[in-house]
């Protein structure tokens, strides 16, 4: 019976600890996001737990899914990788002998992308190309980032695969215990570093809060809105021409309007473009109402 509450309490410990983890990240997700649009709702706090939950989780995944598929296609560019190194080789031992110089070149490989994850890897193509046409510069980052990811990921297989040759040894000498714990020292510092090299060096990463927010009902980048007077004078004057709307005299319907922000707090967050460049436009929740358009 003992044993059995112990249980429950590990459970209740771990998921606790969960939870925990979750609303901070989630947390932190969030408020990037309201410096990515200019606008935080002063009326959600860290006791919104269920929507920075939702958040982590949905950001999580996404990114997740984002790291895997540059790592498979870093992976399947094997061939093209190393054939870049052996003419970095060349031109290194060129200069080498023209210089006098003796610069040694760190040695180069990389694991071989298994089958069932080209469609990952398929995937990433996707990625580079769907990000580069609202971002040119993604065709050099996100290429370097596949590079970067699949590099890591080779170093990470490689130190455990050490560390099973150390863990199968029948007579394990004191050397032995002390190149594990580097190893595995190693190891953590390989995740941390596999996790934030997207961060870093992709230059996406607007675009994936973008996509999170998307997922989670939180942006919509074409609704249909029905703004109530004055507000809807405010969106005629950049240029937008209002329709009779069905929801009364008093409002106006509007197409394609982007949408950053809904469904928490007391505002729901518009964009409106002029030459000037965009502005967020934040009206209360009871003087507009969205039609989301679900592309078919």
């Amino acid at each position: 019976m003992e044993d059995f509450e112990d249980r429950i309490d590990t459970v209740n410990n771990v998921l606790s600890l969960f939870v925990k983890v979750g609303v901070a990240f989630g947390g932190a997700v969030f408020l990037l996001y309201c410096l990515r649009i200019g606008y935080f709702p002063q009326d959600v706090s860290i006791s919104d737990g269920l929507l920075f939950l939702l958040l982590a989780v949905v950001f999580g995944v996404l990114y997740l899914l984002f790291l895997v598929c540059l790592t498979s296609l870093g992976l399947a560019l094997r061939p093209a990788w190393c054939g870049i190194y052996k003419c970095i080789f060349i031109a290194l031992r060129g200069y080498n002998k023209v210089t006098g110089k003796s610069i040694a070149l760190p040695s180069f490989s990389l694991d071989k992308l298994r089958v069932e994850f080209y469609f990952f890897a398929l995937l990433g193509v996707w990625f580079i190309v769907g990000f580069s046409f609202t971002d040119i510069y993604a065709l050099i980052t996100l290429p370097l980032c596949t590079w970067g990811c699949a590099l890591m990921w080779t170093a990470f297989q490689n130190n455990r695969r050490k560390i099973m040759e150390l863990d199968d040894k029948l007579y394990v000498k004191l050397t032995d215990n002390l190149k594990l714990k580097s190893i595995e020292h190693q190891q953590s510092f390989i995740i941390i570093m596999v996790l934030i090299l997207p961060l870093l060096i992709s230059g996406v990463t607007g675009k994936l809060l973008d996509g999170a927010m998307r997922l989670a009902n939180i942006r919509n980048d074409a609704a249909t809105v029905h703004v109530k007077d004055p507000y809807a004078n405010y969106i005629s004057a950049y240029g937008l021409k209002g329709e009779k709307s069905s929801f009364g005299p008093d409002f106006a319907k509007f197409d394609g309007i982007p949408v950053l922000f809904s469904g928490f707090g007391k505002n729901v967050v518009i964009e409106l473009t002029s030459p000037a460049g965009a502005v967020s436009f934040a009206i209360p929740s009871d003087s507009i109402y969205l039609i989301k358009e679900n592309a078919h």
